[in-house]
């Protein structure tokens, strides 16, 4: 599920703005005996309290800056493998000190700990085990998407949404229930990408494309063509195009158009001001290496 922030929406009382979306994006799954597990960017105090009042327990790394944390979890000075924790009413905050410091924060675990798994098992505390396996979904689906992400420098933002959430999460969550379904005959992520694009666009698979067959009018055209001596074909025109300006260090480059500031210039602007209102393109004229927008162009070479 997708939430724009759009910075007016509705806060609940006693939570900040981010505790308040956890809260929007799982009211349905509320009132049910469930964990939520959530990074540092939502966990605080008040969001706990206000689950354990909603029969929903909560799990998530936790920011040191967090108003109403103990302090001496929080300020004590913790050697490799050492943990300091401080409970009330199911409660539970925890400090460990791996390669750097972890601040959790959990109303279902104690301090208890348990072997993990994998190449070298350690002994960590429950609360993160069971943190780390409940995001390792949302980890693995963003380093899968990233291989091959749909995204590209844009202006505007809700594209930037949409091809993550068309291309991205959906073709992830497809070819996964795929292969969940279809052990025998696994997909990859390219191949689910090729399929999916070459069904909408009605195109077959190369191993069984078969030659194509020329339209009748198409033939005769040729025919008449190549037998008639007195009309040689008509050489190609050149096209003339917009182009993409050059990138400077890899950044966007953008000038003015030409044809707006003209345009300015003419009806008594003054070159400062003609200047600041033309629009800024990021595209140029093939021809002549001049910078236009698209309804200037259109107009100018027609």
């Amino acid at each position: 599920m997708y939430k724009v922030y759009t910075g007016q929406d509705p806060q609940i009382d006693n939570l900040d703005k981010p505790g308040s979306v956890v809260i929007e994006l799982c009211e349905e799954l509320l009132d049910a005996g469930r964990m939520i597990i959530v990074d540092n960017f939502y966990t605080s105090l008040p969001l706990s309290e206000y689950l354990l009042q909603r029969k929903t327990d909560l799990c998530g790394t936790l920011r040191k800056n967090r108003k109403n944390l103990p302090l001496y979890v929080k300020n004590k000075k913790l050697k490799r493998g050492e943990l300091i924790s401080a409970q009330r009413n199911n409660l539970t905050v925890l400090k460990l000190r791996d390669k750097r410091d972890v601040l959790m924060i959990s109303t279902f675990h104690a301090n208890e700990c348990a072997m993990s798994t994998g190449r070298n098992p350690k002994l960590k505390p429950k609360m993160i085990l069971e943190y780390n396996t409940g995001k390792k979904g949302i980890d693995l689906s963003d380093e899968v998407t990233s291989y091959y992400s749909p995204i590209r420098k844009s202006l505007s933002w809700y594209k930037k949404v949409a091809l993550d959430v068309l291309f991205g999460v959906a073709v992830i969550n497809s070819v996964y229930l795929y292969n969940k379904i279809n052990l025998n005959s696994k997909c990859t992520i390219l191949q689910g990408e090729t399929d999916i694009l070459n069904n909408l666009l009605h195109i077959k698979d190369k191993s069984q494309d078969v030659p194509l067959a020329v339209p009748q009018r198409r033939a005769e055209s040729t025919t008449t063509i190549a037998s008639s001596s007195r009309s040689p074909p008509p050489m190609p025109r050149t096209q003339h195009y917009l182009q993409e300006l050059e990138r400077k260090e890899g950044k966007l480059i953008r000038r003015r158009c030409v044809n707006c500031y003209e345009d300015l210039r003419s009806k008594g602007e003054t070159p400062k001001l003609a200047t600041n209102k033309a629009k800024k393109v990021s595209q140029q004229y093939t021809a002549c290496t001049k910078p236009y927008c698209l309804k200037c162009f259109q107009r100018a070479h027609n």
